[in-house]
């Protein structure tokens, strides 16, 4: 093979190697209380501080089950609700019983100006019983 011809196909390589790289998650940080929560369907928390303007506070977070009510687990569909068809899907468990309670939740889809949102964070709850979410998301158009 020509020397051209090899740099030809190393410089295809990297272009492809560039074009394929995973889009880099930003920070999410997101804070919200509960004391509305009463395990019924849905249920909800309200959030109290988000770093994603997409998110303000006073957006409330909507859990749909199917264990809303469990003493050790949460295991739920979530809907991040902002209001006039900006919402995003996705699903968390919660094992309440560690000591701090801690979790995961997971958003694949949004609509709205949450289309295309993408998170994972983990959940922790502090001695205030505000509970957190600490993780990292995508926004926009996805493939």
């Amino acid at each position: 093979m020509s020397r051209p011809l090899i740099l030809l196909a190393g410089a295809i390589l990297t272009l492809t190697s560039v074009s394929s790289a995973a889009p880099v998650m930003q920070p999410l940080k997101i804070s919200k209380e509960c004391s509305q929560y009463t395990g019924d369907t849905p249920s909800f928390c309200t959030i109290t501080e988000s770093n994603l303007a997409a998110i303000p506070v006073g957006t409330k977070i909507l859990y749909y089950g199917p264990v809303t009510s469990n003493p050790n687990f949460g295991s739920s569909t979530a809907v991040i609700a902002v209001g006039n068809g900006d919402s995003a899907v996705g699903y968390c468990v919660t094992y309440d019983t560690a000591s701090p309670p801690l979790g995961t939740c997971a958003f694949h889809a949004g609509s709205g100006t949450l289309a295309g949102f993408q998170a994972v964070v983990k959940v922790t709850v502090d001695d205030k019983q505000i509970w957190h979410w600490d993780g990292g998301y995508l926004l926009g158009a996805t493939k």
